[in-house]
């Protein structure tokens, strides 16, 4: 297999990096375009120079044996069969995904976009790396299927997966925990000594408690220890805070475009981390009415996070 991409490709990288600049790169800068890596922000710079990175780790080779993988996004399926590469409706690990932007497979009415398959855990769900003209460098993005878009907007039509010859079949990698560490929950059930239900002790009810570890084993069936050893519990025993009702937003509405002036949330609830994104101009995707943070910003293929009308400015 391969290292997956958690953080954005550093300078001398010449898989992102344009041929003119002395990389290996036929793509076109990205915009904004990156200090070190000058394909990105681009999801085809990207995403071209993943797909080699990938090929190149597994083969022990250098170079970009598919450079020609440059054209719009939305048009790699063709480009992909005219080199030979295979295609499919079942993700794999080190796969392209292509996505067509509109209803045809010109350019006047949207480019497309395609991102890269770092991790599998089933033939829905799928941890990514992008990147976006226009947007930023480099993210990671899980992904389902459950509107046949894998997660992209309704202006979106997935079109397939473009298998890296690199990479054999695999098993799937174990889906993500529900809850990370520091999500703070309601917990109501037994406390163990261990993650594998082992040392069953006291009960507690409606108690308030974060997250201090996770065992990521398939085989533990306690895998949340909650309040810095207090137990081991199960996911069942878990639920979200509810949270406090707010006036119904009304300063935006889905689709708005808006600039980020101020720090947000990563859940609608507040109980995640801080999501920065000051200054990216992003869209209003969803509102949550009632919640802390009600506005869900990004764009069609990722959330950025969850935002106050306060943190955000109307373009």
């Amino acid at each position: 297999m391969f290292t997956v991409r958690t953080s954005k490709p550093g300078s001398g990288n010449k898989c992102y990096i344009t041929t003119s600049k002395g990389g290996w790169s036929r793509c076109i800068q990205g915009k904004p375009t990156d200090k070190q890596c000058n394909v990105l922000a681009n999801c085809v710079g990207y995403a071209s120079g993943r797909f080699a990175e990938i090929y190149n780790e597994i083969k022990k080779t250098t170079g970009m044996k598919y450079a020609a993988l440059n054209c719009n996004a939305e048009n790699w399926i063709e480009r992909a069969k005219s080199l030979g590469l295979k295609v499919g409706q079942t993700p794999k690990p080190g796969a392209i995904m292509c996505w067509q932007k509109g209803a045809t497979l010109h350019s006047d009415d949207g480019a497309g976009h395609v991102c890269i398959v770092e991790k599998v855990y089933s033939d829905n769900l799928v941890y990514t790396s992008e990147s976006g003209y226009g947007s930023s460098a480099f993210w990671n993005a899980t992904r389902n299927n459950n509107n046949g878009r894998w997660s992209a907007g309704s202006g979106y039509t997935f079109r397939g997966f473009i298998y890296n010859p690199a990479v054999e079949d695999v098993p799937p990698s174990p889906a993500p925990r529900k809850y990370k560490v520091g999500d703070t929950l309601i917990f109501t059930g037994r406390l163990y000594a261990n993650s594998y239900g082992g040392g069953a002790g006291q009960t507690r009810s409606n108690l308030k408690c974060t997250i201090t570890k996770v065992n990521e084993d398939t085989k533990a069936t306690k895998p949340y220890n909650i309040n810095n050893g207090l137990g081991w519990v199960a996911e069942a025993d878990l639920k979200p805070i509810t949270p406090t009702p707010t006036p119904t937003p009304t300063q935006f509405k889905v689709g708005d475009w808006v600039r980020i002036v101020g720090k947000g949330n990563g859940a609608a609830d507040g109980s995640a981390n801080t999501a920065y994104g000051i200054g990216w101009k992003k869209q209003i995707l969803k509102i949550y009415t009632g919640y802390k943070y009600p506005y869900r910003v990004g764009s069609t293929s990722s959330t950025i996070g969850f935002y106050q009308a306060s943190a955000l400015k109307k373009l």
